[in-house]
């Protein structure tokens, strides 16, 4: 959103001090000159007197009175040497020689002169004027740059691996919608749902907590943050909240398929194809779809991950990273569960990229992190820190200070080969 309010008090600012200039410039111009044109009628009345006293054959002492008095009016006048009194024409019946020759006529080439004098000066203050402002305008168009929030929100805390999705026109309007209407529940479930389509798990993470701390019994909600803590190892939460989803709304196709797949990876075959089955009959337009969804599910299951005693990993395709673990201390409990987590470089929480879970391992351990270990597929970022733990209750969230663990940031995931040594 562009910062047009500082830019209109920019423009604003610059017209107030235009205006301030332009009213200063104006109140030094010459002004008439009251005592000015008081004079020059003052004269002609006397002109005019002492022309009807020669006519009329008055005495003597008012004749020279009157002359004394018109000398004295016309010394003034000389004294004053304004421009404007040439202009001004004597009165009928006035004789230059008999006022001394004073007679403030200017040709009318110099009237001239100064008519085109005065029409440059305005031509230039205004070509200025014009000049100052295409300047006030163009500096402030320059500078009114899109506006940033400091304070953090729910849609500006994707990771940095996922800044490419925002060129997506989609996924752009329906942030602006959030950003409009921040409680607009329906519209936030929809941002989840457009962040977990392209892999964004922070920020499902994110417009989840935000919905559940209003709705708890919101079920796409629910489910959304389920798949992200599945992701994130935590398993048996993940499935408490699919449940309560599916309470919630029985008719959440979503849920009913995330239930399943964790059935699955739990190596309950059943009770995945009994979701599958209460999903058909729910939806029975959807067969086909939830039928190929299954099928895929076992095919995936046919192929666990390693756990206990692994061997060497087969190079993975595309990005990954060979890890080296070992153990220096005592031996770990027989309950103890390995994490070995991948997040982009420079992140300490949050949903993580990929996450291998092993059981009960052996050390030293050799592993493989790479896409097929993210929840979505998706591949890692460039860099990435990783993080192994050896947890002695299994769950990830829980990090009790006692358990062995080791961290390396800024791993490259070209085939890169790390080594940790947990401690």
């Amino acid at each position: 959103m562009t910062d047009w309010l500082s830019a209109g008090g920019m423009i604003l600012s610059g017209l107030i001090v235009g205006f301030m200039f332009w009213y200063g410039m104006k109140s030094r111009a010459p002004k008439p000159e009251v005592e000015r044109l008081d004079l020059e009628a003052k004269r002609d009345v006397l002109l005019q007197q002492l022309r009807e006293l020669k006519e009329t054959g008055g005495s003597v002492e008012e004749q020279r009175r009157l002359e004394r008095e018109t000398a004295d009016v016309l010394r003034a006048l000389d004294k004053r040497k304004s421009p404007g009194s040439a202009g001004v024409p004597p009165a009928v019946g006035h004789d230059p020689a008999k006022s001394g020759g004073r007679d403030a006529r200017v040709p009318s080439a110099d009237i001239a002169a100064l008519t085109r004098a005065a029409s440059i000066r305005g031509f230039i203050w205004g070509a200025a004027s014009v000049a100052v402002l295409g300047g006030i305008g163009w500096f402030v168009t320059e500078k009114a740059t899109p506006k940033t929030d400091s304070a953090p929100s729910p849609m500006a805390s994707a990771p940095q691996s996922q800044q490419p999705q925002q060129s997506d026109p989609a996924l752009q309007q329906i942030e602006a919608s959030v950003a409009k209407s921040p409680d607009d529940l329906e519209m936030r479930n929809q941002l989840a749902k457009a962040y977990l389509e392209r892999e964004n798990l922070m920020g499902v993470f994110e417009q989840t907590k935000y919905i559940l701390a209003r709705t708890p019994d919101d079920a796409r909600a629910l489910t959304y943050q389920a798949l992200v803590r599945m992701s994130m190892g935590q398993r048996d939460p993940a499935a408490e909240m699919l449940r309560h989803a599916i309470k919630s709304d029985p008719q959440l196709l979503d849920a009913y398929v995330a239930l399943a797949w964790d059935d699955i990876q739990r190596g309950k075959t059943a009770d995945a194809e009994a979701q599958i089955a209460e999903a058909t009959r729910r939806h029975p337009e959807q067969k086909a779809r939830l039928d190929d969804v299954l099928t895929k599910m076992k095919e995936q299951a046919k192929n666990p991950a390693p756990a206990a005693v692994a061997p060497a990993a087969a190079p993975a395709s595309g990005p990954s990273v060979h890890v080296t673990l070992t153990l220096a201390g005592a031996a770990p409990s027989p309950n103890a569960v390995l994490f070995v987590i991948a997040r982009a470089s420079g992140q300490t929480a949050g949903p993580p990229a990929a996450v291998k879970r092993i059981a009960s391992p052996t050390f030293p351990l050799d592993i493989d992190l790479s896409a097929a270990d993210s929840m979505m597929g998706q591949p890692l970022p460039a860099t990435v820190r990783i993080e192994a733990r050896l947890d002695s209750d299994g769950d990830a969230m829980t990090k009790n200070p006692s358990d062995p663990h080791a961290v390396q940031d800024g791993v490259s995931t070209n085939g890169t080969k790390v080594s940790l040594a947990l401690q």
